[in-house]
């Protein structure tokens, strides 16, 4: 044993080849993929939030981009009563539920049929949430925003 360990010792290529296979972990980051693809909840009703980008500006003109032309339409979302309370500024009645506020929304929209609307379809709406309300609440009031023609 002791004559083999020197042998080894003094020919580098008379010590043993040391292989590593990855064929198992491979395998494991495959067999990963797969769980997380299967056990991923896709809702077949969710919409993209959009982001629309501030138009071009000649290269003389003032950076206005966090600048609102209007002030903006608040909605209040919070929790209480054992479900969840939706508050509009601007005067406009407290609705019940996300319907009721699309529908209150939809008659406020300035549009051919109603020209004293009282916003446009690009008018700034900031949909404000408490820490408690959950996320999908928050997502159905933008969806109510968006189905009643708000861009």
């Amino acid at each position: 044993m002791a004559r083999e360990h020197r042998r080894m010792m003094r020919d580098p290529r008379a010590r043993a080849r040391v292989s590593l296979s990855i064929t198992p972990m491979i395998d494991v980051v495959f067999q990963l993929l797969i769980y997380f693809l299967l056990t991923a909840g896709f809702m077949g009703n969710e919409r993209h939030l959009r982001a629309e980008m501030p138009p071009e500006q000649s290269a003389g003109a003032p950076s206005r981009e966090l600048a609102l032309e209007a002030e903006p339409l608040v909605i209040r979302v919070t929790r209480g009563g054992g479900g969840v309370r939706i508050a509009l500024d601007a005067g406009l009645a407290a609705p019940r539920d996300a319907r009721e506020l699309e529908q209150i929304l939809r008659d406020a929209l300035v549009a051919p049929d109603r020209p004293r609307g009282l916003f446009t379809a690009d008018h700034p709406i900031r949909i404000v949430a408490a820490p408690d309300v959950p996320w999908q609440d928050v997502v159905e009031v933008f969806n109510a925003v968006v189905a009643a023609g708000y861009r």
